[in-house]
């Protein structure tokens, strides 16, 4: 009973996080996509970097609470890993889905289904990270109730 309620809370602290790192990560995307103007990729890859930094110190200090040095080589592997593999498979997702959007471009702009395609995919980028670092990142260092 208590293991699941710190789970619940673990979880609630994640998504607190979560909402720091949209405002950090989320907010650089769309700065980079459309005021400086870079493509879909190199604005994605390089606002989930920023997002990603604010997610590893919170998230290791905050949402799981480890207690190591933040330099642990293993786990900053781990970390890097998690986010390059949801990295890649949510905006995948994303670009795909402005790919079908463009065939109905003439409901909405191609512009607008690309910032909508980077929400979803922040979306989805979320789940698979909060799944990879509990089970993996932070998996045998998550704090105990």
């Amino acid at each position: 009973m208590v293991k699941s309620f710190f789970q619940k809370f673990m979880f609630a602290r994640f998504l607190v996080v979560g909402v720091i790192n949209t405002i950090v990560g989320l907010t650089s995307i769309y700065v980079l996509f459309n005021v400086v103007s870079l493509n879909y990729w190199a604005s994605t890859a390089m606002g989930n970097v920023i997002g990603g930094i604010c997610s590893y110190i919170l998230n290791k200090k905050y949402t799981f609470q480890v207690q190591s040095s933040i330099s642990n080589t293993s786990t900053v592997i781990k970390f890097i890993a998690v986010n390059i593999v949801a990295y890649f498979t949510a905006y995948y997702i994303g670009y795909w889905i402005i790919q079908i959007a463009e065939s109905m471009a003439q409901y909405m702009s191609p512009l607008l289904y690309e910032n909508l395609s980077i929400l979803i995919a922040s979306g989805l980028f979320t789940i698979l990270n909060y799944v990879g670092h509990k089970y993996i990142t932070f998996s045998s260092r998550a704090a105990k109730p």
